[in-house]
């Protein structure tokens, strides 16, 4: 009677297979874009044919979506961002930690997840959307629930979204030029560090500007 590989063996060789894939793809994506990327190229990076991928991902087009998923929980992890709301402290307390989790994860390295999903945001795919619902809005309802606290407006009050763009728009600005080739051309340069304190302190003067006046 022929011996039966464990089932157990057989599931982590599948995991392990479709993380070489996702790892292979990434770094393409963040350098070709979701258009300029073709299967051929994964599939020689990762070591595997077509069928491995559609086995594990339905399609290239299911594959971009698994990168773009692993992209959102790498940079900004949702579990995070609630372990953080539920500390102790008060909200700015709590805005000072979302702040050095997203500068720690999303500035200081510079790796594909990055590129990645600058690309994205530059050049959306048909699956961006999706996206932002499934993995982006739950980690907005997480920080706004905090940011909301610090304000002191009520969510339903327009001012209150404006406030939240006028916040987060410099951290974005400066994540999606991090990679461009027009930082290289601007007349002025400085450390990276030193900038990101002024972006944090900017944060914070702008954050008591917005603040509803307590009664």
């Amino acid at each position: 009677m022929p011996h039966k590989a464990p089932v157990t063996s057989s599931r982590e060789d599948g995991r392990e297979t479709k993380a070489r894939i996702i790892e292979a793809a990434g770094p393409l994506f963040a350098q070709h874009g979701y258009d300029g990327t073709t299967s051929k190229e994964i599939c020689q990076k990762a070591g595997v044919n077509m069928a491995a991928v559609n086995y594990h991902f339905g399609s290239r087009d299911g594959l971009y979506v698994a990168v773009l998923e692993e992209v959102q929980d790498y940079l900004v992890n949702v579990d995070v961002l609630k372990k953080l709301a539920q500390q102790e402290g008060s909200p700015r307390q709590k805005l000072e930690r979302f702040v050095d989790y997203f500068i720690e994860d999303a500035f200081r390295r510079n790796d594909w997840h990055v590129r990645v999903w600058i690309q994205e945001l530059l050049h959306p795919s048909p699956y961006i959307q999706n996206i932002i619902s499934q993995k982006g809005l739950p980690k907005f309802y997480v920080s706004s629930g905090v940011l909301q606290q610090a304000l002191g407006y009520d969510t339903a009050d327009i001012g209150f979204y404006s406030a939240y763009l006028s916040l987060i728009a410099p951290f974005t600005l400066a994540f999606l030029a991090q990679n461009s080739p027009v930082i290289k051309a601007l007349p002025v340069h400085y450390p990276k560090e030193e900038f990101i304190q002024h972006l944090k302190k900017n944060f914070f003067k702008t954050l008591d500007a917005l603040t509803v006046p307590k009664t």
